[in-house]
This record gives C-alpha cells, sequence and structure tokens, in this order.
C-alpha cells in the first residue's frame, strides 16, 4: 500500500514538473511564426553567402576578406630541431631502456624497433645512433654503421667508445668519402634510385624556403651513363629565389642540380636531380603476398590514405599500383614509401599539391603515387 502512494506521488511531482516547466514553452511555441522564421534565416544565409562571394562582410566602409582560397599558398615547415620537451625526454628515456634490455638479449630486431621510436622524437640521439652502429657493423652492414656513428659523433665529439670504435669500423670498412644517404633526413641509407629521390624531396620541405610551395610534379627516373636523373617541377604561390632552392637540393642530392626551365618566371621551377652509387631498381626485393592487406596495413601506419587505385598485371608476377594519396605531411608519405619498399622494383610520387581538408582551414597533400610491387 505504501509502495503505491509512493509512486503516485512521484507521478504527481513528475507531472507538476511538466505543467510548470515544459508547459510554458509548449504554448510559446504555438504561437510563434514558422514562416516568418524560416523566412528570416533564408535571407540570412543569402546575405552571408553573398559576402563570402564577393569577400567582404560589408559593416560601414571596411571590408574584411572570410573566405577561404581554392587552394593553400603555403604551410607550415615543421622544423626537426625543435626543442625536446620533458614528455620527449621521458619518453625517449623509457624506450632507450628497452632498447638496451633487448640488445643484451641480441634481439636486434626489437632493438632496431625501439630505436626507430627514439629517432622519431630525437633523430640525433648519440647514444642511439651508436647501438645502431654497433648491430650493423655486427650484421655486416658497414655503410649503415658508417652513417649512425658519424651521427653519433657529432653529438659527443669527444667519447672515447665512440672513438675506439671508429678505429675499428675502419679496418673493416673506410670512411666513405661521399655518402648514399640524404643530409638531415633520419632514415635508413637508401638502397635504390627511388628511396633516395623521396629523400631528398623530404630534406627540402623541411627547409623554410620551401614554406611557399603549393604543388611539384616529378618525371620518370631515368639511367644515364654514370648516373640516375629525374626532373620536379615546383610551383609556388610567391616568386622565390631560384639559387636558394637549387642550392638546397644539392645539398641534399650530393650532387650538381641544373635549371631546365626558362628562368623567367620565379613561381615555377624545374629542376633536374642527379643521383650516384644507387641502382635504378630495388635488386634486393621481397615477394607480397597479399596486397590489398599488406596496403591497408601500413597505409594506417603511416597516417596515410589510398583511394581510387589503379593495378596493372605485369610479366613476371609484377603488379604496378597507381594510387590517389593524401596525406598530413610528405614524412608519413615517405614514412608509408619506405615501409613498401622491401617489396616494390621501384615507386615514384608522381605529383602532390596542397588542399584543404573539406569545411576546414586544415592542410594537406593530395596527389598520386606509382608503385611496382612483386607479388
Amino acid at each position: 500500500m505504501l509502495k503505491s502512494e509512493w509512486k503516485n506521488n512521484k507521478f504527481k511531482f513528475f507531472l507538476f514538473i511538466f505543467l510548470t516547466i515544459l508547459l510554458p514553452f509548449s504554448l510559446l511555441a504555438r504561437d510563434i511564426d514558422w514562416d516568418k522564421l524560416e523566412e528570416k534565416a533564408r535571407k540570412h544565409m543569402d546575405n552571408r553567402n553573398n559576402s563570402r562571394s564577393s569577400g567582404k562582410s560589408g559593416k560601414g566602409n571596411k571590408s574584411v576578406n572570410i573566405s577561404l582560397p581554392e587552394q593553400p599558398t603555403g604551410r607550415m615547415v615543421v622544423k626537426t630541431d625543435r626543442k625536446l620537451t620533458e614528455k620527449d625526454k621521458r619518453h625517449i628515456f623509457v624506450h632507450m631502456k628497452l632498447a638496451n634490455r633487448h640488445f643484451k638479449r641480441k634481439n636486434y630486431e626489437k632493438v632496431i624497433s625501439e630505436l626507430n621510436t627514439v629517432f622519431d622524437r630525437q633523430p640525433d640521439h648519440s647514444g642511439g645512433r651508436f647501438m645502431r652502429a654497433v648491430i650493423a657493423a655486427r650484421k655486416r652492414n658497414y655503410l649503415t654503421a658508417w652513417q649512425n656513428i658519424l651521427i653519433a659523433q657529432k653529438g659527443d665529439p669527444e667519447n672515447a667508445k665512440l672513438k675506439s670504435f671508429i678505429e675499428k669500423l675502419s679496418t673493416k670498412m673506410p670512411e666513405p668519402e661521399k655518402f648514399i644517404g640524404v643530409p638531415g633526413v633520419y632514415r635508413p641509407v637508401p638502397t635504390y634510385a627511388g628511396e633516395k629521390a623521396a629523400d631528398i624531396i623530404e630534406k627540402f620541405l623541411s627547409e623554410e624556403p620551401s614554406r611557399p610551395l603549393i604543388a611539384f610534379e616529378t618525371t620518370d627516373l631515368t639511367k644515364e651513363s654514370d648516373h640516375i636523373s629525374f626532373n620536379i617541377k615546383l610551383d609556388f604561390s610567391t616568386p622565390v629565389d631560384a639559387d636558394t632552392i637549387i642550392n638546397i637540393f644539392k645539398v641534399a642530392s650530393g650532387e650538381p642540380v641544373s635549371r631546365v626551365d626558362d628562368q623567367k618566371e620565379k613561381k615555377h621551377l624545374e629542376l633536374k636531380i642527379k643521383i650516384t652509387q644507387l641502382p635504378l631498381q630495388n635488386e634486393k626485393v621481397k615477394k607480397l603476398s597479399s596486397y590489398y592487406d599488406f596496403v591497408k596495413i601500413i597505409s594506417t601506419e603511416a597516417d596515410v590514405v589510398l583511394s581510387n587505385s589503379i593495378e596493372k598485371d605485369l610479366p613476371d608476377n609484377k603488379l604496378e599500383a597507381t594510387s590517389q594519396v593524401s596525406a598530413r605531411t610528405f614524412s608519413s608519405l615517405n614514412d608509408f614509401l619506405r615501409k613498401a619498399s622491401p617489396y616494390a622494383h621501384s615507386y615514384r610520387v608522381l605529383n602532390l599539391k596542397l588542399s584543404h581538408i573539406t569545411n576546414s582551414q586544415e592542410i594537406i597533400w593530395k596527389g598520386k603515387v606509382k608503385i611496382l610491387y612483386q607479388l
């Protein structure tokens, strides 16, 4: 009986709340002229759209551009030598500790994985580079050992252990006069021309003069007498100093760079890039068991979106895939290409263009890549 009365009182309480609070709003809504309100809203949107299309917002004699350009006019250049935060330092400490633990157990694959995590935050970490050099030397990959030990020594030039290691490494392989890798791009040493071409582009895009770049495209890599070459066509939103741009590519490639356009328009450059000491294609290509699963996994890992792929079957179980690609940074696209590289005879970034994410001011790269896989 008491329970029944409580339920009844509870119902009356909620009914009272509805009548005293919600009902007046219902009555108010009934009195609103909804047709007139909708017409006012439509006029407001029309005025707003007209204002956007003209690029002005009428207010006195002043005007304000409130429309986004069809294409971005440039982008922020992320510096690789950024200052480490406390979070970065903790991250590096933990993963170096894990790398040391795996190193003692000679589990080198896990060591390299942990070191790559460290290099994501601090590419020139001296201790990590030393450990990577030791692993490379033990595997008789002396070129990679040299690349890493010199990065380590640059950060700690008086370290006796590093000097001793360099002396021993010199007995296995003399210090190279010219390095195959791209200075400032902390990736494994390129093994064929496609890898280095992408690294050269990544290096250019990490430099401040590349800020007004809005699009570029490349030609096929071609074998010449003593080198491999390709052309890159660069479009900028504002005039640039051609000599500065050429010098960046020269340092990145380690070879002379020539301009092949008419040299009149400073917003457009076409440069010929040379690559030496590397084969045109991957000479140690691995077979890929499942193309679709593989691409899906590595694109997710590298934060890259592939779409509208066109696959072409070629002789000897080769598959040429040309895909539209979207990536937040060129570095993330290069991450994807490097993951695909062991299973590819060759690859090339055909073109990229800066674009806005739909209904957003965020900027991404959109374009096409071509990869020749071995199935």
